[in-house]
């Protein structure tokens, strides 16, 4: 071997050893790289609060109509002319008071009329009457056929029913005498006269409308939730925009079984004594109050979320390396101011994200603000 080759094979060997002391080094670095841990995964800062049971608040305020407790037209029930307006529009009236008075001439005449033969259908009757006494006497001294008898008899059954047929008529004429003098059926206020004096009304006719406001009745629309829970006798405010925002108590006194064909809602009815002031038509505000001490689980408004229709929550619960937020399926209820009521899916002290939660997915590690890290 020549010096020349000696040397060659020298610089060959030298170059061989740097590239594998080279790639040593390079897996060197690349073992301490794997061998470190990755940065720490993302965790979302959030709100939260806990779940708790609370009697919940649950007021509802519909709009409703105030209307008279009674209101009735009242009509002419005789035809004739009108002699006399004894009430004006915005009077006050008694049960029974006096409001027209009808021309009653032909009324009085009639009347008479069917008196007098009120008196002789009596006579006759009291004649057949005899009549049967005596026949029934000769007949047992056989001085009388059966058959008379018999025709005795029907004499009096005769006799005696065109008496009622005359005590009907003579009673049909003395109503229609009273109803030339058309009073009203209760007591209250005179809204209006529809008639003046020289009209000639018939039967029928309206001639006033009569209104009680000495109670009124408030007329709402509830939906089907509300209308569920309400119950006969409770209490409600009625607020009145009219009378400078006064509000009244009022008990609830019906609530409707079946929706309304236009709005879909349930009527429902209140009463309450008038306290001056309010009039048939007004708009009122009407805010039911529940009466039920029972207290119901309540969750953030803010907490409920909705996906695919579905209510969901999260709720903060520790896991193995820190807090993480789970999706919860929930049913809700009522709602009461900034809390809503929950039927079913959480329990008393879960602790729901309430803000924040719109960044989270099922087991998204969190950090709850106010809370030690």
């Amino acid at each position: 071997m020549t010096p020349a080759t000696s040397a060659a094979r020298l610089v060959l060997a030298l170059l061989a050893a740097g590239v594998l002391a080279c790639n040593a080094a390079d897996a060197t670095r690349d073992t301490g790289a794997s061998g470190a841990s990755g940065p720490p995964a993302t965790r979302v800062r959030v709100q939260t609060e806990k779940v708790r049971l609370a009697r919940i608040d649950a007021s509802e305020s519909v709009t409703g109509t105030i209307r008279a407790h009674h209101r009735a037209t009242i009509t002419a029930e005789t035809q004739g002319q009108v002699l006399a307006r004894k009430a004006l529009p915005g009077s006050t009236v008694e049960a029974g008071g006096l409001l027209i008075e009808l021309e009653s001439a032909r009324q009085v005449l009639e009347v008479r009329r069917t008196e007098a033969a009120l008196g002789t259908a009596e006579t006759v009757l009291r004649h057949a009457e005899r009549e049967l006494v005596r026949g029934e006497q000769l007949l047992q001294n056989k001085a009388l056929s059966t058959q008379r008898l018999d025709d005795l008899r029907l004499a009096v059954d005769r006799a005696r029913n065109e008496r009622e047929v005359a005590l009907v008529a003579r009673d049909t004429a003395r109503r229609s005498l009273a109803d030339t003098r058309i009073r009203a059926p209760f007591a209250g206020s005179v809204d209006s006269l529809a008639v003046d004096v020289g009209d000639f009304v018939s039967i029928g006719t309206p001639v006033a409308t009569l209104v009680d406001l000495s109670r009124v009745r408030i007329f709402g629309g509830v939906t089907a939730r509300e209308a569920a829970r309400l119950v006969p006798g409770m209490q409600a405010h009625i607020g009145v925009a009219d009378l400078d925002g006064k509000v009244f108590e009022a008990d609830l006194v019906s609530v409707a079984r079946v929706a309304g064909s236009l709005d879909g809602t349930y009527e429902i009815e209140l009463g309450m004594q008038n306290p001056g002031g309010l009039r048939d038509g007004m708009v009122a505000s009407i805010e039911l109050r529940d009466t039920n001490e029972t207290e119901s689980l309540l969750a953030p408004r803010g907490a409920l979320l909705r996906r695919a229709g579905h209510p969901e929550v999260f709720v903060v619960q520790q896991g193995p390396q820190g807090k993480v937020a789970r999706v919860r399926s929930v049913r809700t209820g009522r709602v009461d101011g900034e809390w809503i009521e929950v039927l079913e899916g959480l329990v008393t002290g879960d602790e729901v994200v309430f803000d924040g939660q719109f960044a989270l997915q099922d087991g998204s590690s969190v950090v709850v603000d106010g809370a030690s890290e």
